[in-house]
């Protein structure tokens, strides 16, 4: 029984999170014309509300990389660092002259806003670890806003962000992904709705986003908006089933270990 214990790994405990939230509103003053108070005025409102890491939960060097993904900011040293940088980002007006801004509580009616919101959600799946952060910008006068999505992976027993070439040889992807649109009828609604260009295409480009499913074994990209397909269809997604995709590429000894013998093509 000793001998039986000593083999036994222990499980990770629950992945521990802390909530990061902030706001900071703004009023605009500029000397241009369009964009003065008088003509036309408008305020800028950036808030995030996320779950973060509570701290030993992530390498450093993994919670750099997190940062830079939801922030945006490859300099900052810490998440509190990155977040209010990016609450007091005015990059929408960095082309206008003589932007003023004054800092409010609220912004009032009058005023036409501009939305910035930074939001995410946190899936465990095993020792995987899927960070979700989604990006809503809203412009004054816009017809409608822009919605990103970003995902990125942990693996808590490799203490790594695991990246699609961790998993395939993205060389040859872009190829791959044609087929699986056409051929397979779980990415049948991607088909109907994509751009023409891309239903006749070699070869698509390779997203940087994806999910990872080794429950179910599949490897989702995951599109922006008007990247293959029109605003109103959202952010398409490609299924790629592993057994499927190990039949067209194959799979590093990585992502073998990770969704197990009997889900790839041997």
């Amino acid at each position: 029984m000793l001998l039986l214990l000593a083999g036994c790994q222990r499980p990770l405990p629950p992945f521990a999170t802390v909530n990061m939230e902030g706001q900071q509103c703004m009023i605009v003053k500029t000397d241009d014309p369009y964009l003065s108070e008088e003509a036309n005025p408008f305020g800028v409102e950036n808030r995030y509300k996320l779950m973060w890491p509570a701290k030993g939960m992530m390498t450093p060097e993994a919670e750099k990389e997190l940062i830079r993904q939801v922030f945006g900011d490859s300099t900052a040293t810490s998440a509190t660092e990155a977040a209010q940088r990016w609450l007091n980002n005015l990059w929408l007006y960095d082309d206008v002259k003589a932007v003023k801004t004054q800092r409010v509580n609220s912004i009032g009616e009058k005023y036409m806003l501009t939305l910035a919101e930074l939001s995410n959600s946190i899936e465990e799946n095993g020792e995987l670890v899927t960070f979700v952060t989604g990006n809503q910008t809203c412009l004054a006068g816009a017809a409608h806003g822009i919605y990103l999505l970003q995902y990125l992976t942990y693996d808590r027993k490799t203490q790594r962000v695991v990246h699609l070439n961790d998993l395939v040889d993205t060389a040859m992807l872009g190829e791959v992904i044609v087929r699986a649109v056409n051929d397979l009828v779980v990415n049948k609604d991607v088909l109907d709705c994509m751009f023409d260009e891309y239903k006749t295409a070699d070869r698509i480009a390779v997203p940087d986003n994806f999910i990872i499913d080794s429950t179910r074994s599949t490897i989702t990209l995951v599109f922006q908006q008007y990247d293959i397909a029109p605003y109103a269809c959202g952010l398409p997604s490609v299924v790629l089933p592993v057994f499927w995709l190990s039949k067209h590429l194959e799979l590093t000894p990585y992502a073998k270990k990770l969704f197990g013998k009997g889900s790839y093509l041997e």
